[in-house]
This record gives structure tokens, sequence and C-alpha cells, in this order.
């Protein structure tokens, strides 16, 4: 994977973190409204500058698809922070696979490994902090 085929994957999964959060939203209550609130803006932003970088390169940036399918049914808030979770974990894999595409010292690697820690604590924050046996390397296969 290149790190341009890298970017746009990357733009592609935050526009679905950005769906499934709106989606999310309509479920939540108090401190969970406001933290999907807060990622719902953190993603966006995100989206934003990578799409950017892509620009930067050349390249379109995808365009977001007007709805997305959630995994499974967002119905209560419980589905709703799981949804969460596999949305932080979806990015966690985006941001991995774009650390490997780009080189070292470049900003597309610096966002990337930010964006790995960020999406790492987030999921694991929406699961509740429980291990759940993931991956201690979010993004990457079990």
């Amino acid at each position: 994977m290149t790190e341009t085929e890298a970017l746009a994957a990357a733009v592609d999964v935050e526009n679905q973190a950005i769906y499934g959060y709106g989606l999310t939203g309509a479920h939540f209550t108090g401190a969970d409204r406001a933290r999907a609130l807060a990622a719902l803006d953190s993603h966006r932003a995100r989206r934003d500058r990578l799409a950017a970088m892509l620009v930067r390169l050349g390249a379109t940036p995808p365009a977001a698809a007007p709805a997305y399918s959630p995994p499974t049914p967002v119905t209560s808030a419980t589905s709703g922070r799981a949804l969460c979770a596999a949305l932080e974990d979806a990015c966690a894999g985006a941001a991995w696979d774009l650390v490997t595409a780009s080189r070292a010292g470049s900003s597309s690697r610096s966002l990337a490994v930010t964006w790995l820690s960020e999406a790492a604590v987030a999921a694991s924050t929406w699961r509740g902090g429980a291990a759940n046996g993931n991956s201690a390397m979010p993004g990457q296969p079990a």
C-alpha cells in the first residue's frame, strides 16, 4: 500500500467514524453524549487534515457515502458504545496502515502515530477501560 492509498483509506475510515458517531449520538445522554460530540469534532478535524494531505500529494480525497451500515444495529446506549469502540478499532487499523506506508519523519507518519494512540485510548474508554482480550498493538490482526 502506498502512502497515497493509505491516506485515501484513512479519509474513508474517518468518514465512517463521523457517520457512526452521529448515529450513536441519538442514543446517548450525559457524559456519553458529550464524549461522542467531542469525538465527532476530532474525527472531522482529522478527516479534513488527511484530505488536505491527499490534495498536497495531487490526489482527490474520497467523498463520504450518504450512509454507512454499522456492523450491528444501534438501538441503545450499550450498542452505541460498542459501535464507538468498533469505529475506533477501525481508525487504529487505518492509522497503522498509514504508519507502515509513510516514511520516517513525515507528517503522515507523525499524524498516524498520534492517531493510533488516540484511537486505542478512545476504544478502551468506550469499552469501559476493560482489556477484553484486545490486541496489545491496536490496529493489528489478533
